[in-house]
């Protein structure tokens, strides 16, 4: 049995384990309202550095309860360090998509300040493979964002969540 050289493992050991983040799974894959809630960047190894955004997804239709999901964006960077996000970057696509599907004035500029203090309809589905693409069990499943698709308008309203069936199967 693999284990650290010199160290005696123990049962009590296995008792109080570091169970990682959480993963949220929502109910129902599709349009939902949310708020952007922050960002960070992360190096994940062989996978490559990776902006990530936060949003609050509502999971009430009075946005009272949400549920905080996250939206990968792959990242890579020129000779002196600035992000690229070329025309089919999924990071653009996004943020035109939130300019009510115009493109930027200046396309070497994509200011975050479009993602603050707005709603918009993003689109959550549900991760069923892991990262070698095998299937995981549907114990595991969790919920991301796919993408942006709209901003909200002031004073829309919806009945139900998800706002509207997207077809997840692409």
């Amino acid at each position: 049995m693999k284990g650290t050289v010199g160290m005696q493992l123990r049962d009590e050991d296995f008792d109080n384990v570091d169970p990682g983040k959480p993963r949220i799974l929502v109910a129902g894959e599709g349009g939902w309202p949310a708020q952007f809630a922050g960002y960070e960047t992360k190096h994940y190894g062989k996978w490559g550095e990776k902006l990530i955004f936060q949003w609050k997804v509502f999971t009430s239709i009075d946005k009272s309860k949400f549920e905080t999901l996250i939206r990968y964006y792959n990242l890579s960077r020129n000779g002196g360090e600035r992000f690229q996000f070329g025309p089919l970057h999924d990071f653009r696509k996004d943020w035109v998509a939130a300019n009510g599907g115009r493109l930027p004035l200046n396309p070497s500029r994509l200011s975050l300040s479009i993602w603050k203090d707005r709603t918009f309809l993003v689109e959550v589905v549900t991760v069923r493979h892991d990262s070698k693409g095998k299937p995981i069990s549907p114990s595991f499943y969790w919920s991301r964002i796919g993408q942006v698709i709209r901003p909200l308008e002031a004073g829309e309203s919806w009945e139900r969540l998800p706002l509207q069936p997207l077809n997840s199967a692409r």
